[in-house]
């Protein structure tokens, strides 16, 4: 007998088996473990719901773009490729008091990274499709202001899920609307960046540093010009991915199984069209 319910999970790079869930005649909810569903669209919401696990690891992600914000403050991807090459650099750091950060998405991951920026002192502003107000966060431009909101900030971060709308949406153009010498830091998917707009901004010094948990194409290839680029760290898609992760996002999906079963809306449910 074919399921109805479904619980899978990406891990790395392994092709996930789209066909087997979006085809199967009789499943009629698929629960993914992670908040990114890219690898899932498209599918037909009229014969199967799709959820996702947004906010399971919102709190971690926070976490790795505040160290990833202070550490670009104090130039530690230019002092690690000075270790590196086992040279001895002096350079003065920068303060980020008083810095503003802007966040592109403001879903359960953008939400916890405003308020933990808030806790330490860094002004927050967002964008995001709706325009909607937060409470932890100065001011929310719509979608159609992106360049308005990159401008005004110190600090751009990309927490957005990949969808058609938002896809190369941090291009030239972009990166040009950026204030010169602000930060970069991109921790949702790599698609959404043209990657070689970023690797020019850093090279002109448009831009003094960045950091990419994500990037197009992953594992990154050894030849790929990203990783020679200056004031530029790189982590292997490792910010959502705590130690006890799988647990949390399996206690997510038991909850979730409780209202299927009592016949209750489920949470965290994605649409195909749109992509979260």
């Amino acid at each position: 007998m074919e399921p109805t319910v479904a619980f899978a999970c990406k891990f790395g790079s392994n092709p996930f088996p789209r066909a087997a869930f979006t085809a199967s005649p009789h499943l009629e909810w698929l629960s993914i473990g992670s908040s990114g569903v890219d690898h899932v669209v498209p599918w037909d919401d009229n014969k199967i719901i799709v959820t996702n696990a947004s906010g399971v690891a919102a709190d971690e992600m926070a976490q790795y773009v505040i160290g990833a914000i202070f550490g670009l403050y104090q130039s530690f991807p230019y002092f690690a490729k000075c270790q590196a090459a086992h040279s001895w650099k002096y350079r003065l750091i920068r303060s980020a008091t008083g810095a503003r950060v802007g966040l592109v998405g403001l879903g359960h991951t953008g939400e916890a990274i405003a308020k933990l920026c808030r806790s330490v002192g860094l002004q927050v502003v967002a964008c995001r499709s709706t325009g909607h107000p937060s409470e932890h966060v100065d001011r929310v431009y719509t979608s159609d202001d992106l360049h308005a909101m990159l401008a005004a900030v110190d600090v751009t971060v990309v927490c957005s899920a990949l969808t058609p709308s938002t896809r190369d949406i941090i291009d030239s153009a972009a990166f040009s609307a950026m204030r010169k010498g602000s930060y970069f830091i991109n921790v949702a998917r790599g698609g959404i960046v043209v990657e070689d707009a970023l690797i020019a901004a850093l090279h002109t010094g448009h831009l003094s540093g960045a950091v990419l948990d994500v990037t197009r194409t992953e594992p990154l290839p050894a030849s790929s010009p990203l990783w020679d680029s200056p004031n530029l760290l790189i982590t292997p898609h490792t910010s959502s991915e705590f130690e006890g992760w799988q647990a949390r996002a399996a206690m997510m999906f038991a909850d979730n199984l409780d209202r299927w079963l009592r016949g209750e809306t489920l949470r965290n449910r994605v649409y195909s069209d749109r992509g979260y």
